[in-house]
């Protein structure tokens, strides 16, 4: 069993979800109204714990439906094994077997939603709002990270150095050209402040400057040196979404011509 992304998935719109019961019968009744409550759902069932795991690989699911009382595995112990694959594919507990104690393991194990099986057909359209909402939410989560990931991978083979504050200062995001400058980590600097991290930089020409985008949102270009890394840089800074800035820099062999000499209080930080 695989979890699917919308790239992965064969007809636009089309919502997997395996559904885990050892009453064929009632997986049958399940699949039904769900399908007749949303027709982006495709139910696949399955008896057993084991019988969904083993299921052809390219079986791709978007969300997870199971049973509470079931031989050979219960549905805890399938939450936790489905979880040591897909740590945020939505798994719902959908069980006639209700106890606080059941729901609390269920919780702690990383269970999506918990609900409990009903007479009324009611419960049907709960549990169809709960899967959909539950597979929005994790397709969205996925497309950031997806986005993220293509953007850390361009910002690794740029050639300029790329640093990202937030509107607290606080590092949210190292380039490697950048890790290379200041010869620390990014694991090193995420969630730290800026200014401790380079305190040589204030009440300089550098904190002016970024101070200045911060608060104007407007961009702005210059060259500088920066004693501690005894190099000068040319830098640009830009205000970002989050509302924090970043900058962008690389080393320059030599001051342009109509740059002014430096003093000795002339030092930066991110460069």
């Amino acid at each position: 069993m695989t979890a699917t992304s919308p790239s992965q998935r064969t007809e636009e719109g089309t919502f997997r979800v395996l559904h885990v019961d050892d009453e064929p019968g009632f997986t049958e009744l399940v699949s039904v109204f769900l399908e007749r409550e949303d027709d982006r759902f495709e139910i696949v069932q399955a008896t057993s714990a084991s019988n969904g795991l083993d299921g052809p690989s390219e079986q791709a699911f978007d969300c997870v439906i199971s049973d509470y009382d079931m031989p050979g595995c219960n549905g805890i112990e399938f939450l936790e094994m489905v979880r040591d694959e897909h740590p945020d594919l939505p798994f719902i507990l959908f069980t006639g077997k209700g106890t606080e104690e059941i729901a609390s393991d269920a919780i702690s194990a990383g269970v999506t939603d918990y609900l409990q099986k009903q007479r009324s057909t009611d419960c049907y359209t709960v549990l169809a709002n709960a899967v959909s909402n539950a597979i929005e939410h994790y397709q969205s989560i996925q497309t950031v990270r997806r986005r993220d990931q293509k953007l850390r991978e361009v910002l690794e083979r740029v050639t300029d150095a790329i640093v990202e504050v937030d509107s607290n200062w606080r590092f949210t995001l190292v380039n490697k050209r950048a890790e290379e400058l200041y010869d620390m980590a990014e694991g090193h600097l995420i969630g730290r402040d800026f200014w401790e991290v380079f305190n040589e930089a204030l009440d300089t020409r550098f904190e002016a400057e970024y101070r200045q985008v911060m608060e104007t949102r407007e961009p702005t270009s210059f060259v500088e040196y920066f004693r501690q890394l005894d190099g000068w840089f040319d830098i640009e800074a830009y205000p970002t979404e989050n509302g924090g800035i970043a900058f962008y820099f690389t080393g320059v062999s030599k001051p342009l011509a109509d740059t002014p000499a430096i003093d000795d209080r002339s030092v930066s930080t991110d460069s």
